[in-house]
């Protein structure tokens, strides 16, 4: 018979438990393990979408985001609030691009082939490495964006900080050296108000990439360079940049505002490079705003 103490215990909740600092693949971390998850079968490449279970289902109001460079579309769980009103649906890229092609290229074709499944005409979100995917997207079929938004944006190497980006690779060091490097380089990327599952999920989807892949995405980062085109973009566009982002600098934000057509800049000026991860309220507020504003 257990006694009064231990039956106390057995009754108790369970604690919360604290987010390891290098979890693995399958462990998804609280607060993203609710999305559903659909496998899209893409030119013969298997693409996750995530969706929010009781959100939107109005295809005039979708909105497709693209991840930064290691991340996966849970990435963007913290925007559930706009699913009431928003169709999102979290576009995970490819975990492996062929030979034939640039992940960037290859990119671009999945996201537009039939089989991708996605409304004629979309709002579209990119952060970081995605931004530079939707730029590259709404340069080359401008008629199916509706909306831009870019969030840390990533439109040319001559306006990122090269060191701190190859750096952010480390998030896929292989352990024991994972232990060391993969939640500072996440804490960096997030800054100090990243929560921990937060943190801990960057690390964990990043480490479903392997090696070569991440290589091959920074390499489309550090051979791009969009500057001279984004004065081509007749879309409404909004900018979100963390006033504290190590990785792309303000100026490269006010920069990029500067050459969009109309373009309206936001600043959270103590968020990092993953805004939506970090400062929620706030960058769902403003999302909101401008998307409520160029519902066409």
């Amino acid at each position: 018979m257990l006694d009064a103490t231990a039956a106390v215990a057995s009754s108790a909740p369970p604690r919360d438990r604290v987010p390891p600092r290098v979890p693995d693949v399958e462990d998804i971390q609280r607060g993203y393990a609710h999305l559903a998850c659909e496998e899209r079968s893409v030119r013969g490449t298997p693409v996750r979408l995530f969706t929010f279970p009781h959100g939107s289902t109005d295809v005039a109001r979708t909105v497709v985001c693209l991840p930064g460079l290691g991340a996966s579309g849970r990435s963007f769980a913290p925007m559930e609030p706009l699913a009431h009103a928003h169709r999102l649906l979290l576009w995970t890229p490819p975990l492996k691009t062929p030979a034939t092609h640039t992940p960037l290229q290859w990119n671009l074709s999945v996201l537009n082939h039939p089989e991708a499944r996605l409304p004629r005409r979309f709002a579209l979100m990119g952060s970081s490495y995605g931004s530079l995917v939707s730029i590259a997207y709404a340069l080359e079929h401008p008629a199916r964006v509706k909306a831009l938004v870019l969030v840390s944006p990533v439109a040319s190497v001559r306006r990122v900080r090269r060191l701190a980006l190859t750096l952010s690779t480390l998030v896929r060091a292989p352990r024991p050296l994972a232990y060391v490097f993969a939640p500072t380089v996440a804490r960096v990327l997030g800054g100090s108000a990243l929560p921990p599952e937060a943190r801990a999920e960057i690390v964990r989807e990043a480490r479903r990439l392997s090696s070569l892949e991440l290589m091959r995405r920074l390499r489309d980062i550090l051979a791009a360079d969009f500057l001279h085109r984004l004065g081509e973009l007749r879309v409404p566009t909004l900018i979100i940049e963390g006033g504290r982002d190590l990785l792309v600098p303000p100026s490269a934000a006010r920069d990029v505002a500067a050459r969009v057509p109309g373009a309206a800049l936001e600043f959270l000026e103590t968020a990092s490079h993953l805004p939506y991860m970090s400062h929620p309220e706030a960058f769902n507020a403003r999302v909101s705003d401008f998307l409520a504003r160029h519902p066409d």
